[in-house]
């Protein structure tokens, strides 16, 4: 099970809420374990309902094309479907005539009117939004997106499980990307052997693989590879990442080919010095503020002029989450969170940029990206 229920039930009761009326897809597949692209789709509605109170039982609401599969992977056992794609199945069941009714019934089969649902108010359009308070009338409906994102925030035994092994995968597609990285070479053919890699690896899918290189393109990294053959001396940089079993992996690296100078080797060696000391400094107990302000004074000691507006940022089902490590965020870290520490810094228009994953354990982080190369040149 993804979701963290004890923790989910303490943040409610702290916030006075009944229930969570989830319809991010991403939030629906961390309540109910239900992996499904079409849950993003506007046209076809998904909603988990998770109450506090553990001897109501949470619902699940799918559009009919999508029964037999939720019925097959959640741990919830009240599914409920509405017409979408499909006015039948192969198994005996009525199906809803639209979301609404669907999110209708499934409260008024738990007697549950008057709540206070917690609910997205950042992702759910203000018409949706309107249909389902007519839906559920007499309930008050309170904004609790931040809560969600701090349930999130600390991860399950199996969500670690599944984050880790996408960390280990992606280490070794990097691996593969600098094996790659030769005279002639173009950036696709480095994007291909880490795609090759992740997939040989177990991953189910490639996240992302974004590289920059040359005085061109060396800048920012892009999604669309180019077939411009590398050269000596150029700057390659590379963001990627996997998803394992619905989760994320983030992480990066920068590179120069052939001899680099004396100024690339001393920003390259601040960065890489500053991500792990950084991300060492995650320690049970200290805020996100606290932890930005010491890296903050620590990069710049070291590179003056350092300008980052966050270090770093939290990753699970999606490759950004609660804890952001920003001067204005006061969330206190805690055993179980996963980190990747970002940060760069501009040299003659390239951005060397550097990330590491941390886990948060009871006794200190630990670094899942240490094995990764840390070599700023690549011999060529």
């Amino acid at each position: 099970m993804l979701m963290n229920h004890s923790r989910a039930q303490r943040l409610m009761a702290e916030q006075g809420l009944d229930a969570l009326f989830l319809r991010n897809a991403l939030n629906v597949t961390y309540a109910s374990d239900f992996h499904n692209a079409g849950a993003s789709l506007p046209t076809r509605p998904f909603a988990a309902v998770v109450f506090r109170d553990v001897a109501v039982e949470p619902f699940l609401v799918v559009p009919s094309v999508d029964f037999r599969l939720a019925k097959h992977m959640s741990w919830i056992q009240d599914v409920r479907a509405y017409v979408r794609a499909e006015k039948a199945s192969d198994r005996d069941r009525e199906f809803y005539p639209d979301f609404f009714a669907a999110v209708r019934a499934g409260f008024q089969d738990r007697k549950a009117a008057g709540l206070r649902l917690g609910y997205e108010e950042t992702v759910l359009p203000a018409p949706f939004f309107d249909q389902l308070q007519a839906a559920l009338p007499g309930c008050t409906w309170v904004p609790a997106s931040d809560l969600i994102g701090r349930i999130r925030a600390v991860k399950t035994p199996e969500e670690i499980v599944n984050l880790k092994r996408a960390a280990e995968i992606t280490v070794k597609a990097h691996d593969s990307f600098r094996q790659a990285i030769a005279v002639g070479a173009t950036e696709r053919d480095l994007a291909l052997a880490a795609q090759f890699t992740m997939l040989r690896e177990g991953a189910e899918k490639v996240g992302f693989i974004y590289v920059g290189s040359n005085a061109t393109r060396g800048f920012a990294h892009h999604p669309f590879p180019t077939e411009v053959p590398l050269k000596r001396g150029d700057f390659v940089k590379v963001d990627m990442g996997c998803v394992y079993r619905g989760y994320e992996s983030d992480f990066v690296r920068s590179y120069v080919l052939g001899k680099a100078t004396d100024r690339q080797q001393e920003v390259y060696r601040a960065l890489d010095e500053g991500s792990l000391a950084i991300g060492m400094y995650l320690k049970p107990g200290r805020s996100c503020i606290d932890v930005y302000n010491w890296g903050f004074t620590f990069m710049n000691e070291r590179l003056p002029g350092y300008a980052r507006e966050f270090l770093g940022h939290g990753i699970g089902l999606g490759p950004h989450e609660e804890p952001r490590l920003h001067e204005g965020n006061a969330m206190v870290l805690e055993p179980g969170m996963v980190i990747c520490i970002e940060h760069s810094f501009y040299l003659d228009g390239a951005r060397y940029h550097f990330e590491d994953t941390f886990v948060i354990e009871e006794s200190g982080p630990v670094c899942w990206t240490a094995a990764l190369g840390r070599c700023l040149e690549v011999a060529v």
